[in-house]
């Protein structure tokens, strides 16, 4: 009998335990941001409030909005906070008043970074760029249509836009600028496509391509770990991806989400972001090292779902 009753209490512990573990705990779903950067991120968090547990959920935009999707048409969302790539799915939740309105009080923060009136945020700057191995390319290209001139040919890369938020707005900003006779000629020209752009940065770095349409801190990363490569910024356009992130109403612990948006948009937040690569949002904070202090920028956004399809049929690609 004793130890039937020693068993019983371990029981009752461990699951008040778990209980109390569960009630400080939130989820985030994020997309755009490499899992090391994210880890880094929720270790600053937890540096501040040692409590709290971040489960995390990350990867490409379109796995993480068809996940949610899913959730959401179960009548079970699982996220507290949502960080994606794009702001579509945003307006989207914003229509169906799906997001929690935070006051714009961060000291720093530039309105341009506030959507809605703080239903959602930018709490980084990504760029896409165009990323050069120096040991394949001797000339680096100027804009993003020296892409197409023949010493490039069979050597540029980009990501599957059907699962890479950048390269879903790589791909809406080149198409609306310069056309979408520019993708089909890269095609003609050996445009290859990779799943992501942390698979096609190592392939890069690597030497197994020469060029990439792709982000700048991950490219930043590699070459602060040695890689042989370049970033170009195009003199017609680096591409400034959104990369909102937001409080859904369902979410079971909006305190906990509103803490973590909170650290980001703070200086210790801003201060991981630039070590990670990342071009910070609030004013007066340093840009990454090797980076320019001020970098001019196009906004894009995503590809239309006709485009989409469009680009998906030249490649041989899906949804």
């Amino acid at each position: 009998m004793g130890r039937l009753v020693f068993h019983c209490v371990v029981a009752l512990s461990l699951a008040w335990g778990l209980a109390l573990a569960q009630k400080d705990q939130l989820t985030l779903y994020v997309a755009g941001a490499q899992l090391p950067d994210v880890e880094a991120l929720v270790q600053g968090f937890n540096r501040k409030y040692p409590g709290i547990v971040v489960q995390v959920f990350r990867s490409g935009a379109g796995e993480v909005v068809a996940k949610l999707r899913a959730e959401l048409e179960a009548g079970n969302p699982q996220p507290d906070l949502v960080w994606l790539v794009g702001e579509g799915f945003f307006r989207e939740l914003s229509q169906k008043n799906l997001l929690r309105r935070i006051p714009p009080t961060f000291p720093g923060l530039p309105a341009q970074y506030v959507y809605e009136g703080g239903r959602y945020y930018e709490v980084r700057l990504l760029h896409t760029i165009i990323a050069v191995n120096t040991r394949r390319v001797g000339v680096l290209p100027a804009s993003w249509g020296d892409l197409l001139r023949e010493p490039y040919k069979g050597q540029v890369v980009m990501a599957d836009p059907n699962f890479s938020g950048p390269a879903l707005v790589a791909l809406g900003f080149l198409s609306e600028r310069l056309g979408f006779g520019y993708f089909e000629k890269l095609k003609a020209s050996g445009l290859a496509i990779e799943q992501s752009n942390p698979v096609l940065q190592q392939k890069l770095s690597r030497g197994e391509y020469g060029l990439a349409i792709t982000n700048d801190y991950g490219v930043r990363q590699e070459i602060a770990k040695g890689a042989p490569l370049a970033i170009v910024y195009p003199r017609d356009g680096a591409i400034l991806a959104p990369t909102p992130i937001g409080i859904p109403t369902w979410s079971k612990r909006p305190d906990l989400a509103e803490k973590f948006l909170r650290f980001l948009l703070s200086e210790e937040g801003q201060r991981i972001f630039v070590e990670r690569g990342y071009y910070p949002v609030l004013s007066g904070a340093a840009a990454p090292a090797g980076a320019p202090a001020q970098l001019p920028s196009l906004r894009g956004r995503e590809a239309s779902a006709q485009t989409l399809d469009r680009f998906n049929s030249l490649f041989g690609l899906r949804r």
